[in-house]
């Protein structure tokens, strides 16, 4: 094996290992019929590329420059990482997922996996589209696979969508090679930099399909209409996936991208500016009105993607500092919102709100935590979510976007009337039943590692805060 082959897959082993333990958790499921067989494969490579990040950082570019493995893709596949196993934990434990699929969705999740952390790594164009498209077939398949009309129709609208998001992503791909001769990101930046003002305009529009292409995948305003169906109909556990892992690294992606394309900045930013504030007023809006916890759910997902593209908007490193902190916040705090539906949707089977009446008298565990990850959500202290708001917001004014800043607190306060609407519900409303809601170990571990996150971090911020300021 060539010494650069060598030295490359040893700095990719996190990644490395969850492709090989996808692939044996497939083979597991398919000659081994006994069910934990494929759990514990798929457990042992989590723990594998855990074990392997580490060391995950290399000052070179492996892989011929196609990847990067810098301080801030670590963060990245860090959180790319959690999202994995806290969904592993849900899919074992949610009766919304057939047990007979169960090693094809953790397959499938590790697969995901991989595709997430190479979103983030992406130094080249070609590894950016690919790793976007295994994020997406991963996806597609995942929402689709309870073959259920609900989630069939899901899966259909899912791949519509993003088969033309795609096309419209590899076309400005395609203008914009050839309009600087590169397909690396160093050299594009070095290229357009380079071009006459006369070609800044075609730079403009090669700038402005990709970022529709990644809008898509992080649901932002007006790429957003996918996202209520889907999330409705997929299973709880991938709605959950979908709700942060792709955001996640679409942002992280988005975040790589913003840095290319410098002497036009300035219209794509005021661009930006707009839709965020529209994506941000949109998602919270249409979230009052709704009834089933999903689709609020997912409303809530696109709201929250708005005050997240306020650190891409006022590209500052006070504004990637901010996304690093919030995203880990959100991956908390949305998580672990899910995995307490997933418990209520196990004995009730319901998705509507009223599903949740009197839970603090059926589950008082489980209602507090639940009331701490929407508390969250909504920007109040001390938990982890008013930490993330505040920098997000702070770097705004910073960079004197103070309305962006204005209209992010408007929104959480928005926000914050759906969320104690449902606390409100488990607290203050009788449940027709009174039938206890009991959750299995790895649901209630799932919850507990969410909560302790969203509380610890709030409270206790100091550490989070000293390693995000050394990787910005």
């Amino acid at each position: 094996m060539p010494a650069d082959l060598s030295l490359s897959l040893g700095a990719w082993h996190p990644e490395l290992a969850l492709s090989v333990g996808a692939m044996a958790t497939l083979l597991c499921g398919v000659f081994i019929r006994r069910p934990f067989v494929p759990k514990l494969v798929a457990w042992l490579s989590l723990l594998w590329a855990a074990v392997g990040l580490h060391a995950a950082t290399s000052p070179a570019a492996p892989f011929f420059g196609l990847i990067t493995l810098d301080a801030i893709s670590l963060v990245f596949r860090w959180i790319a990482l959690g999202v994995v196993a806290i969904v592993a934990l849900m899919v074992g434990s949610s009766r919304d997922v057939d047990s007979q699929w169960t090693a094809e969705y953790l397959s499938l999740l590790l697969l995901l996996g991989v595709g997430l952390m190479l979103m983030a790594e992406a130094n080249h164009l070609l590894m950016a589209y690919l790793a976007m498209e295994l994020v997406s077939l991963s996806s597609y398949v995942l929402v689709g696979l309870a073959r259920d009309i609900r989630s069939s129709e899901a899966s259909l609208k899912y791949i519509l969508f993003g088969a033309l998001s795609s096309g419209i992503m590899l076309f400005g791909m395609s203008l914009l090679y050839g309009l600087t001769q590169d397909l690396s990101f160093s050299g594009i930046a070095t290229a357009i930099a380079g071009l006459p003002p006369s070609a800044l305009g075609a730079v403009g529009m090669a700038a402005a399909l990709m970022l529709a292409g990644v809008a898509y995948k992080i649901s932002m305003v007006p790429f957003h209409m996918w996202t209520p169906d889907v999330y409705e109909g997929a299973p709880i556990p991938v709605t959950a996936l979908l709700s942060v892992g792709p955001k996640a690294a679409g942002l992280a992606l988005l975040l790589r991208l913003s840095g290319l394309f410098g002497p036009i900045w300035g219209p794509m930013s005021t661009a930006l500016l707009v839709l965020t504030a529209i994506t941000m007023t949109l998602g919270n809006l249409v979230a009052l009105a709704q009834t089933n916890v999903k689709r609020l759910l997912a409303y809530s997902t696109i709201g929250q993607v708005g005050y997240i593209l306020i650190g891409i908007t006022v590209k500052s490193s006070a504004g990637t500092a901010a996304i690093l902190i919030y995203l880990i916040a959100y991956l908390f705090m949305n998580l672990g919102a899910f995995a307490c539906v997933v418990a209520v949707w196990n004995q009730t089977r319901d998705e509507s709100l009223e599903a949740f009446r009197g839970l603090a008298r059926r589950a008082p565990a489980l209602a507090f935590c639940l009331t701490v990850f929407l508390l969250s959500l909504a920007g109040i202290p001390p938990l982890v979510g008013f930490l993330g708001k505040f920098f997000l917001f702070g770097s705004a004014i910073e960079a004197q976007r103070t309305g962006l800043a204005i209209a992010g607190i408007l929104n959480s306060a928005i926000a914050l009337y759906y969320y104690v609407n449902i606390v409100r519900l488990m607290y203050l409303h009788p449940s027709s039943t009174t039938e206890p809601v009991r959750a299995p170990l790895s649901l209630r571990l799932a919850v507990g590692v969410c909560a302790a996150g969203t509380i610890l971090l709030g409270i206790f911020p100091s550490g989070l805060l000293a390693w995000i300021a050394s990787v910005v």
